[in-house]
């Protein structure tokens, strides 16, 4: 007889980890099945950590009602995994500073991002050189300006995967939890699901949610044109000594100079990492470190904060982000029956936005969708039309794609700005409210 449920997820990343936590809170019999030996070990261990509300371009279009709920709901959200499991989830909250090294690159800030970062609903305080200066000292002399993005928190993927993973063995037995089990088929009727496992067992719930990253395509055929995986490469750092935060905020800034471009970010980890990336490759299947990547994000560095280029290398990995056309996560149920859920897609946003999914995903199950939630579902239906958000991904460089990611957030503004005059310091829209 083949193990019964009422709800199996496929894949435990931190979006099917906080699925699966959320119904299990709920009461609800959930089997969690990945093909590795531990959670986490896809995308989301190869995640830098940022809990972004402005600095992806796909958070400044109409998935900013989605971000936004998620930030509102984090802070809660992490409070509970850590009362649950007895885990410390260190979160930085100083916020995210973009910088400017030169006059254009400044430009480009207050001309193309300002105004979106304006229309949008968090936060932003313009500094100035000094400014800068005064709130991350290591940054390059360069530096002629920039924002800080005060409600952009981050944390170590990697203990947030802990947190999830011991709370949801925590859960009075209401998650079942199936590693090293590989999901290879699923066969939908008018009365639930059946999963086809790897060694020949099977799996029957009343419903499936496929959260498998980029992988999800095996099960979700109809999304094979829309779904793709992202590759990206980064490392950890460590500043000689450093046994706390080296820095106060994470940084970012956009570079292109003599044929280069890069998009240099540096994470402060609390145990004195920094976490430095990040490279993006679409429609790269394999997820490999390779010199190239390496020495592109060192460039990077070497322009934003010299003195980090003498901070020795710990460890360097590769991941493969779940992409979709239009950047944006693809939420809700796939088949005629209602029992298949997808939800996957999130690229580079499936930490900041796994506490909203979950809550999404539960609306669904539940047959409960309020208003604001059908709103936020609509933004991430499965069969919406899929405007191509980057021209060319399948040979775009990886600095050409996220260039291009930039304009098209640009295009997408809605509303348009005269800057300010770059020399004044006031916070750009209210002041962020507590989450």
């Amino acid at each position: 007889m083949p193990e019964t449920c009422d709800v199996a997820i496929i894949g435990g990343g931190v979006i099917g980890c906080a699925i699966a936590h959320r119904l299990g809170s709920e009461g609800r019999d959930v089997v969690l099945i990945d093909a590795g030996d531990r959670l986490g070990l896809g995308a989301s261990d190869a995640a830098m950590g940022g809990i972004l509300t402005q600095t992806e371009p796909a958070c400044l279009g109409p998935l900013s009602t989605v971000i936004k709920r998620s930030r509102d709901i984090y802070q809660d959200w992490l409070d509970e995994l850590t009362s649950i499991s007895g885990a410390a989830v260190h979160v930085l909250d100083g916020g995210d500073i973009q910088v400017a090294l030169d006059d254009a690159a400044m430009t480009r800030l207050e001309t193309d991002v300002l105004p979106q970062w304006k229309n949008s609903p968090f936060a932003v305080v313009r500094l100035t050189a000094a400014d800068a200066k005064e709130l991350e000292p290591l940054l390059s002399d360069a530096v002629v300006g920039g924002f800080l993005l005060p409600e952009e928190l981050a944390l170590d993927p990697r203990e947030l995967m802990v947190a999830l993973g011991r709370a949801l063995t925590l859960e009075g037995g209401a998650v079942r939890v199936r590693l090293g089990s590989r999901a290879t088929g699923l066969e939908s009727t008018p009365n639930g699901v059946v999963v086809e496992l790897g060694d020949g067992s099977r799996i029957s719930a009343g419903t499936v949610v496929v959260a498998a990253g980029h992988h999800s395509v095996h099960f979700l055929p109809e999304l094979r044109e829309h779904l793709f995986p992202i590759k990206g490469e980064a490392f950890d750092m460590r500043p000689p000594g450093a046994t706390t935060y080296p820095l106060r905020h994470h940084v970012f800034t956009e570079i292109i100079e003599d044929g280069y471009e890069g998009y240099p970010y540096l994470v402060p980890r609390h145990d004195g990492r920094v976490a430095v990336g990040v490279t993006y490759e679409p429609r790269v299947g394999e997820a490999e470190v390779t010199d190239r990547a390496r020495d592109e994000i060192m460039r990077g560095v070497a322009a934003l904060m010299p003195a980090a280029t003498n901070w020795p290398i710990e460890k360097r990995w590769a991941g493969l982000r779940p992409g979709s056309t239009d950047h944006m996560p693809i939420i809700g149920f796939v088949d005629v029956h209602e029992r298949v859920l997808a939800a996957t897609g999130h690229s580079g946003l499936g930490v900041t936005l796994a506490p909203v999914t979950a809550e999404m995903v539960s609306a669904l199950i539940r047959r409960d969708v309020d208003e604001e939630t059908r709103k936020r579902l609509d933004i991430c239906r499965p069969d919406r039309t899929f405007v191509a958000a980057t021209p060319a991904e399948t040979t775009a460089t990886p600095a050409e794609t996220a260039a291009a990611r930039a304009r098209t957030a640009a295009a997408r503004a809605e509303t348009a700005a005269t800057p300010a005059d770059r020399a004044a310091t006031p916070v750009e829209t209210p002041a962020p409210t507590t989450p």
